[in-house]
């Protein structure tokens, strides 16, 4: 009789399986884990990339405290995340529900509705610098054919911030629609029959039937969508470069700007760490409410 382990593999098993799944520990270890502690002990230093890396304890981090311009980036993309993620995931819901039911050529919609996602960001932001050009942009002719003053959409500090918010928002509506679309395919109809049975109307049923089940899916959207939004760069280096005035600066940006403008790798890394944090903290706190809406269900 061959032992086993509590998996119930052999020992012969055990160590092709080990053998399978070391080559991509071994480049999780020099590709991610390394790099990141290495950037870690920077976060530490003052390095220039040219001379060696001098000791400076929590200078970078103290230092971050009086930065006006990381305070800002901050600013701007806690606004950006916040205003993407919910809207978002409420037009994406809203869309899911209408292409979950029968009507013709559903599958072309839902495959134009992803279309965006597909794209880099890059070709979507050369796109949308186009689209959005004051005097010869296609969004701006549109709105004179109607007499509305043409828009600054980019140039503006009051209009570049949501500018940037409404294309995300565009881009990102495919990627929640589709995962929407997942989890409404999986609500059972009998719970609905059930509901018509008793006298729920369509509004009711959406409330304590559609809604309530797509909680954790709304969570895990919300996780997803907040992490990249988050991490806001290549729209923003292409559409703004952070202008105008610092309006659209986020945070990814300005450790661009610290690491390769302006040579401070040191406080490039600990922006980065900060970064981390904000995100690490954010999304436990997703998951804490996931959890207590769970068991008060």
């Amino acid at each position: 009789m061959r032992k086993s382990n509590r998996l119930g593999l052999t020992k012969s098993e055990a160590h092709a399986g080990l053998i399978f799944v070391a080559p991509a520990v071994i480049l999780f270890i020099f590709i991610r884990l390394v790099p990141t502690i290495y950037a870690l002990f920077l976060s530490f230093t003052q390095f220039n990339m040219v001379k060696d890396p001098v000791w400076v304890g929590l200078g970078n981090y103290i230092k971050m405290t009086g930065d006006k311009e990381f305070f800002i980036s901050l600013q701007n993309t806690l606004v950006y995340t916040i205003f993407n993620v919910i809207i978002s995931a409420a037009v994406a819901l809203g869309v899911a529900v209408l292409l979950n039911r029968k009507i013709r050529f559903v599958g072309f919609f839902r495959a134009i509705y992803y279309m965006p996602q597909i794209a880099s960001w890059i070709a979507l932001s050369m796109i949308w610098t186009y689209l959005l050009n004051p005097p010869y942009g296609l969004v701006n002719y549109i709105l004179s054919l109607f007499n509305i003053s043409k828009a600054p959409w980019l140039s503006s500090p009051s209009m570049a911030l949501p500018t940037l918010i409404m294309i995300a928002v565009w881009r990102n509506v495919g990627y929640d629609v589709v995962i929407y679309l997942a989890a409404l395919q999986g609500i059972q109809p009998s719970l609905y029959e059930a509901a018509e049975i008793d006298g729920a109307s369509k509004l009711q049923q959406f409330l304590n039937i559609t809604w309530k089940l797509l909680i954790p899916t709304t969570v895990y959207i919300f996780i997803m969508t907040g992490i990249f939004s988050l991490q806001a760069f290549d729209q923003v280096f292409q559409l703004t470069a952070g202008g105008p005035a610092d309006a659209t600066i986020t945070v990814v940006l300005q450790i661009y700007r610290q690491a390769f403008q302006f040579g401070q790798m040191g406080y490039a890394c600990a922006l980065a760490f900060v970064l981390f944090v904000v995100i690490f903290i954010l999304s436990g706190m997703s998951l804490k409410i996931t959890g207590r809406l769970g068991e008060t269900e």
